[in-house]
């Protein structure tokens, strides 16, 4: 600080000028006589820098290009400027987050204040029009944060106690933050959500039962400002329901008795509500019908594919078939047969040509041997899984006799004789079968998943009303490929067999898949999908509740569900989570749908579908919509 003052009080005299001559008066200059804090070591995150000058300064010229804060990177610190008299104050922006972040001061950093002075236009005056003598640098370097706490990191204005926690909004909307307040700041690092939680009331004498479920509570800090006299919300918590959407009635709010709490100075802060009783009791109402008009609405019609993903639902048979007609709908095909067989699991020698499974397994660890000579259809209604090893025994050809027709040969005549009209499934596995040619065919109705490993020196065709999932290539060993599924079309790939034979080039099969006539169903199947994440760009601030979904269950059922995709927390990956309603979501910026539909064995074949949904949210950035 001397340094400072002993080069602007000869500022006089400055090279910059040119000397003073005895025969000229000094040169007058705006001085700048102290600067707090003066330990330029350890400032508090949340410490003023105070500025003294030598005359009452013009308020225009103290601005964010003649006064600046830079962090080590180059940015401006976050804070407000002001000016009082000689005085200009820099005030660091609030510290809200647990891990003390996102303040106008970071732990650990070192700042350089610059201060404009002549000869630019813009740089700090007077009052009376005297310049700062010339531009001046200095740094400071704010507090370590350590854990467990070694020392102070906030500058606290109430020493010798902390003040009360209050429970201000005793009646709230289902879509409403609980608000806690406080007239001084509070150490965010101390507000944990797991030392809250809200208990519905529930009367149910005959049952011996007046409390809920214990619903977990989100805490967040939205305000953290400095205290003021006659002002008790200098700190406000929001305490929001974690994933969950609360109902009209009445609920108690449970604060642990060894709540963190703490205010800058670390001392304890206690919960109390507005008349000071232990009970914190709130009342939920009904929402009220007002339209939110800072929404922004994305529509989802299920025209563009990119926007579907490729994962798979874990509890569904299969995927739904989003193919850009503008519906999420079934796609099962008439070849994946009766299900009279039941649940297979396909092990040993297969001497059959014909199965009609409900589902359809060749477990891990086993082998399934194919023994017929001609076309071989394993149909399964459900998902059919080739986790082990499915390879085949067929009697080899006579010597001289004439090759057999390739599926290429059957398809080719089989569109002859249709008049060029592109085949069925059905058609063509009837025309395969007709014949006589050696391949073998698996269908079907959901997901047909390769895990394990084929090896067929016949071609293998693969049919899904689901998708057809294989991890790698070099799983099937073939014949030639042929391949036709509801989602994402298999990659090209050449035969990886080491047996000599030509390599052929997987071609994904042009034929329509044909619905049943009537309903084949033993058992219910269940399709679902995901979208990709909403909105694609920018994000949410919160969800709008009841999403309106345009759908027809038919003779199914059908519905929508919304995965929660969190905002990272504290750089740690927080899992998603999947509600009925967006509005629950807490903490989530994007959301992906979760389409489902169900049918059900019955008399008739009327599988449901999914038109389109919309969802309204209040968006990070500008209102747009898509």
């Amino acid at each position: 600080m001397a340094r400072i003052q002993g080069a602007l009080v000869s500022l006089a005299c400055s090279s910059l000028l040119g000397a003073c001559s005895e025969s000229e008066p000094a040169r007058r200059w705006l001085e700048l006589r102290q600067v707090r804090p003066q330990d330029r070591l350890g400032v508090y995150l949340n410490e003023r820098l105070v500025l003294h000058f030598s005359e009452p300064l013009e308020p225009e010229s103290v601005h964010g290009g003649s006064v600046r804060v830079l962090a080590p990177d180059g940015s401006t610190a976050r804070g407000r400027l002001s000016v009082e008299g000689d005085r200009i104050e820099f005030q660091p922006a609030p510290v809200l987050a647990p891990d003390l972040g996102d303040g106008g001061f970071r732990p650990s950093t070192r700042y350089t204040v610059e201060l404009t002075g002549f000869p630019r236009a813009d740089g700090l005056r007077s009052q009376s029009g005297l310049w700062l003598g010339s531009n001046l640098r200095w740094s400071f370097e704010t507090v370590a944060v350590t854990e467990p706490r070694s020392g102070f990191v906030f500058e606290d204005s109430s020493p010798t106690s902390g003040s009360p926690v209050i429970l201000r909004s005793t009646v709230i909307r289902p879509l409403e933050p609980i608000r806690l307040t406080c007239e001084e700041p509070i150490d965010p690092s101390t507000l944990r959500s797991e030392d809250f939680e809200l208990v519905q009331e529930a009367a149910s004498p005959a049952q011996g039962r007046t409390r809920g479920d214990v619903i977990p509570l989100v805490a967040r800090l939205v305000r953290n400002d400095e205290r003021q006299p006659y002002k008790d919300d200098a700190a406000v918590i929001e305490l929001t329901p974690r994933d969950r959407l609360l109902t009209p009635g009445s609920y108690g709010l449970s604060v642990k008795r060894n709540v963190r709490l703490r205010d800058f100075g670390g001392h304890p802060l206690w919960v109390l509500n507005q008349s000071y009783r232990e009970v914190l009791k709130l009342r939920v109402e009904p929402a009220t019908a007002e339209e939110d008009r800072s929404l922004a609405r994305h529509v989802e019609s299920f025209v563009e594919t990119r926007t579907r993903s490729t994962q798979a639902v874990p509890d569904a048979a299969g995927a739904a078939y989003w193919s850009g007609n503008g519906r999420v709908e079934v796609l099962f095909p008439a070849a994946a047969g009766r299900g009279s067989d039941g649940d297979v699991v396909l092990a040993g020698v297969w001497a059959r040509d014909e199965l009609h499974a409900a589902t359809l397994t060749v477990p891990a660890g086993t082998t399934a041997f194919l023994e017929s000579p001609g076309t071989v259809v394993l149909r399964s209604q459900g998902r059919l899984e080739i986790a082990g090893a499915l390879r085949e025994r067929r009697t080899a050809l006579p010597v001289g006799a004439a090759p057999p027709s390739t599926v290429q040969d059957v398809e080719q005549e089989l569109r002859t004789r249709l008049g060029g009209r592109r085949p069925t499934v059905s058609e063509v596995l009837e025309a395969l079968r007709a014949a006589g040619v050696r391949a073998t065919v698996l269908v079907a109705g959901a997901d047909l998943v390769i895990s394990g490993r084929i090896e067929l020196e016949t071609p293998l065709v693969l049919i899904a009303g689901g998708r057809v999932r294989l991890s790698d290539e070099r799983q099937l060993q073939v014949g030639g490929l042929h391949f036709l599924d509801a989602g994402t079309r298999l990659l090209g790939f050449q035969d990886t067999r080491e047996s000599g034979a030509a390599s052929v080039l997987a071609s994904p099969a042009d034929w329509g898949i044909d619905p049943p006539s009537s309903n084949p169903l033993v058992r219910p199947l269940k399709l679902a999908l995901y979208s990709s994440s909403i909105p694609p760009e920018g994000g949410a601030v919160r969800w709008r509740s009841t999403p309106t979904v345009n759908l027809r269950a038919g003779a199914g059922a059908a519905r929508v569900l919304y995965v929660g995709e969190h905002a990272p927390n504290a750089g740690a990956r927080v899992p998603d989570v999947v509600v009925d309603d967006p509005a629950a979501l807490v903490d989530c910026p994007t959301v992906r749908l979760l389409v489902e539909l169900e049918v059900f064995p019955g008399p008739v074949w009327d599988p449901p579908f999914v038109d389109d949904v919309t969802l309204e949210y209040e968006p990070l950035g500008p209102k747009r919509e898509r």
